[in-house]
């Protein structure tokens, strides 16, 4: 029996089992993949202090209609007990306020600061590097392509059926 090549037991271990049944599981391959490039999105805001939850908040309120916490809690999956303390921290450092909806008093919108623009323009150049970096093996193309394919997945599942607004 022939010695094996420190190259070819590397391969090896990076490449899965036929026996390992999850890896032939699309949806588990996709789970993982996303575990993974939050890791290395985590690595990447810690160059700027700050962490992947705060940074979608961010990114959430830098774009469309006014969301409120409940709001948050159920685009970003998490706790609404944990959105309002985000939300406490992101107020205290004049990233966001919130501010009374008009047409529900019951109701806080979440406005994103000058200072929460700021913050978030220097996240999303370190977030765009670790994607970037994650997704070096595809091309341009194969990118957009699971893109689209990601788009039509969630289609009528996410975000616009999961916001009241």
């Amino acid at each position: 029996m022939g010695r094996s090549t420190t190259a070819e037991h590397d391969a090896q271990k990076l490449t899965p089992r036929d026996d390992f049944l999850l890896a032939g599981r699309t949806g588990y391959l996709l789970n993982k993949a996303a575990l993974l490039l939050l890791e290395d999105v985590e690595r990447a805001l810690e160059q700027v202090g700050m962490r992947s939850r705060y940074f979608f908040v961010l990114a959430s309120l830098a774009g469309g209609p006014d969301l409120s916490q409940q709001d948050l809690s159920r685009l970003l999956n998490l706790d609404p007990t944990t959105v309002v303390a985000l939300v406490d921290e992101m107020e205290r450092n004049q990233h966001v306020e919130r501010r009374r909806n008009p047409s529900d008093r019951r109701r806080y919108n979440l406005i994103l600061t000058e200072a929460g623009r700021e913050s978030l323009a220097a996240a999303d150049t370190v977030v765009s590097a670790a994607e970037s970096d994650f997704f070096g093996p595809l091309d341009g193309g194969e990118r957009d392509v699971l893109h689209g394919m990601l788009g039509r997945l969630l289609e009528g599942r996410w975000p616009a059926s999961i916001c009241s607004v």
